[in-house]
């Protein structure tokens, strides 16, 4: 079953034809006649969403909407409503709103596309050794007003919306036709919503540039709604399908008819928003994954695989640098862990100069870092290397508590290794380059450290 809906109506015969209908489409419907059993179920189980098509048994339809946003927050709630009921059943937080009688292609479309955005946006599974889920991303107010993209077959249409929008809807408005849109979105500026009229030029243009703008890297993450003229209520689903998360009358004269559409947008808006706060905490936790905290520097986790792909994919020449701080041990011994943590990241600070923007230095132990250097000979390497000794031990490093001036002179031991011509698969190039790597260090600490040894070669470099 692709996913579970709770049907809420006090109508048996509403109830089970929907039950039916939803079932004959794969999804696993449950059903309650009552506000009150309703609330019950979802105190047992998280269904996917809660379709309303009809007035419980028990109390008012908008109510149980309110009610349910309060006892689960964030479970979209799909009401068919009357015309004049459907601005209180938003404002009681509904997530769509459906004409009665209920059409088969608008109510699959809806949930298709709430199950879709459902899907992206569900919050992260309980993290490894932790015994209670992750906290769902709560997003902060704003600071600057959402940038809101009208494009319609003429300005004045346009500009029509934004006079029946701007009193409504707290936003920057902006005019544009689809060449500007698109062309805005190959440079990054993209608004925050696209509000699309669904024929332009010739019918259909709206949804040609909807599908575009939704397969760009830069413009898929925007809201996007669609207008219609009355007589094209028959592409609605086709335009949630391709990614619309709303669709709107063309039309916005009437104060009602602007109120609903104002209230819809900002919906949009909100739940983006929230998706763009949820992909902002996700790319944070993978960043703590691969950074080591104390020096920001890339860790093990990402260095290892990264000098893997690098391996596979057909690199001439690679280098990688093991480097070991020397008597390390002295420096927390005698001066406190507090100085060893300012030695290490002054150190990766002074190594990450060095390295080239197409190579990183990661800290892969306590003092240890590696140095991985793409397109580079040994001898260049090494070379890279020397000036790294240089610049660590060229400046004491001030410890922290101490007087100006003074610190501690520190120095590095290295070892190099190139890659080697080979059959071999990528993981096991990439062991034999740091094991190399690791012997030459191993020589360079042997031989009175502070100094660079390639590996197969006898003395320092």
């Amino acid at each position: 079953m692709e996913g579970q809906i709770l049907v809420v109506d006090g109508t048996a015969t509403n109830r089970i034809t929907l039950k039916v209908r939803l079932a004959a489409a794969c999804y696993d419907p449950l059903t309650a006649r009552t506000g009150a059993e309703a609330l019950g179920i979802l105190g047992r189980c998280r269904p996917s969403m809660v379709l309303i098509g009809g007035p419980p048994g028990d109390m008012d339809a908008i109510d149980l909407c309110a009610r349910i946003g309060r006892q689960v927050p964030g479970l979209p709630v799909v009401m068919a409503v009357p015309q004049h009921r459907r601005i209180a059943a938003l404002q009681a937080g509904a997530e769509a709103v459906l004409d009665l009688p209920l059409d088969d292609g608008s109510l699959f479309a809806r949930i298709r596309g709430l199950m879709r955005d459902r899907q992206h946006h569900a919050a992260p599974s309980p993290g490894p050794g932790l015994a209670e889920e992750q906290q769902a991303f709560l997003p902060g107010r704003s600071a600057a007003a959402p940038t809101i993209m009208l494009i319609a077959s003429d300005l004045g249409v346009a500009r029509g919306w934004r006079q029946a929008l701007a009193p409504r809807l707290s936003g920057q408005f902006r005019l544009a036709d689809p060449e500007r849109a698109l062309a805005e979105a190959a440079i990054g500026l993209v608004p925050d919503l696209y509000l699309i009229a669904a024929d332009m030029v010739r019918p259909g243009d709206g949804l040609r540039l909807l599908s575009e703008l939704r397969s760009r890297r830069s413009s898929r993450n925007a809201a996007f709604a669609v207008a219609f003229q009355p007589d094209r209520q028959d592409m609605m689903s086709v335009a949630l399908d391709l990614g619309a998360g709303d669709t709107l009358p063309a039309a916005l004269g009437s104060p009602e008819v602007a109120d609903e559409a104002a209230l819809r947008l900002t919906a949009l808006i909100r739940h983006k928003m929230s998706a763009d706060g949820h992909r902002a905490a996700e790319e944070r936790e993978r960043s703590f994954a691969w950074t080591d905290p104390l020096t920001g520097l890339p860790n093990r986790r990402f260095a290892l695989p990264r000098l893997v792909e690098l391996c596979r994919g057909g690199q001439d020449s690679c280098a990688v640098v093991a480097i070991d701080i020397d008597r390390f041990k002295e420096v927390n011994d005698c001066h406190g862990h507090a100085a060893g943590d300012a030695v290490l990241a002054e150190v990766a600070a002074r190594l990450d100069r060095v390295v080239p923007a197409h190579g990183f230095v990661a800290r892969v132990g306590g003092e240890e870092f590696l140095a991985v250097l793409p397109d580079t000979s040994e001898t260049t390497a090494a070379a890279l290397t020397q000036h790294m000794c240089a610049l660590v031990s060229g400046t004491p490093i001030p410890l922290p508590g101490r007087e100006a001036g003074a610190g501690l002179r520190i120095t590095i031991s290295a070892g190099v290794a190139g890659l080697k011509p080979g059959w071999q698969d990528a993981r096991t190039r990439a062991e034999d380059l740091l094991q190399q790597a690791d012997h030459a260090l191993l020589r360079a600490k042997r031989s009175g450290r502070d100094q660079v040894m390639i590996s197969g070669v006898g003395a320092a470099a």
